[in-house]
């Protein structure tokens, strides 16, 4: 069998996109890079993000698929080197700094890497929504964090976890968590506005998609000022004054912001902006 049956775009890591700084994201947290062959292994039900992989990357490396399992690998010289030229290193663990990712592509990056090492669990006896990322690298996650923190304003926690297997050796592990409305918006960040040509898993898609409902409900449920001052990234105050200022009327207000007309004039109130006709209007 020639070892040039197989191809795949050689220069895939060259140019910064939104593809690429996704893939780069996966692979850092559950891919594997070795001197002559780059690839994946993830469970069988996920199989169809590897096809999604085969066509960004234009490979025809075939997927291999086991009972539980599936891989893709790809033997190339030119492809692994411009992967380990933008810092995938062959163990995980020693995988301690964020490749220089533009900007407006960070986002690509952190989804890929929630994706291929992260959960986003719904706890529904508390109706909470959890949100996490693993890594063998405490300082990888607390850059992680820093950017987060920078893009949204919200703080998460690295935390320690030791495991013991089987075989009574004890692995060190880390874990990034948000919870509740921080969670989601993180979630909402990642998440929000794909376009078809976008990489995400899609089950964890699923997720944020009940998240962001779930979300909605608590927010309607509990009517509370800070859920809309996240939602909107700003405070209360002026939120309403723009409303108001729209000449929007009361029930408009109301759906706009997604809770009850009484905590709209209690808000009005509490801000002291004059609404028109005295409020008389909201009520």
């Amino acid at each position: 069998m020639s070892k040039y049956k197989y191809s795949v775009n050689e220069n895939f890591f060259n140019r910064w996109t939104k593809q690429m700084a996704y893939v780069l994201g996966f692979t850092f947290a559950d891919g594997n890079i070795h001197k002559y062959s780059f690839g994946w292994e993830i469970q069988k039900r996920d199989i169809n993000l590897l096809r999604k992989f085969k066509k960004v990357l234009n490979c025809t490396y075939p997927i291999t698929e086991r009972p539980n399992s599936c891989r893709l690998r790809i033997s190339n010289k030119f492809f692994i080197k411009g992967a380990k030229e933008r810092g995938l290193l062959p163990k995980k663990n020693i995988r301690n700094e964020l490749p220089k990712i533009p900007i407006n592509l960070l986002r690509h990056f952190i989804r890929g890497f929630l994706d291929g090492d992260g959960w986003i669990v719904h706890r529904s006896g508390r109706n909470e929504i959890d949100l996490g990322f693993a890594g063998g690298n405490k300082e990888f996650l607390k850059t992680l964090e820093k950017i987060i923190e920078n893009r949204l304003d919200i703080k998460g926690k690295v935390r320690t976890k030791l495991k013991i297997t089987p075989k009574k050796v004890i692995s060190t592990t880390y874990h990034l968590e948000y919870f509740s409305s921080n969670a989601v918006q993180v979630i909402n960040w990642l998440y929000d506005n794909l376009l078809e040509k976008d990489l995400y898993l899609d089950r964890k898609y699923k997720k944020y998609l009940e998240a962001k409902k779930i979300y909605r409900l608590l927010w309607l449920k509990m009517k509370s000022k800070k859920f809309i001052q996240r939602e909107f990234h700003q405070p209360i105050k002026e939120i309403l004054n723009d409303l108001t200022k729209r000449e929007l009327n009361g029930m408009q207000i109301t759906e706009i912001l997604g809770t009850s007309k009484s905590s709209v004039y209690r808000w009005l109130v509490e801000a002291r902006i004059k609404y028109p006709n005295g409020g008389k209007e909201i009520l």
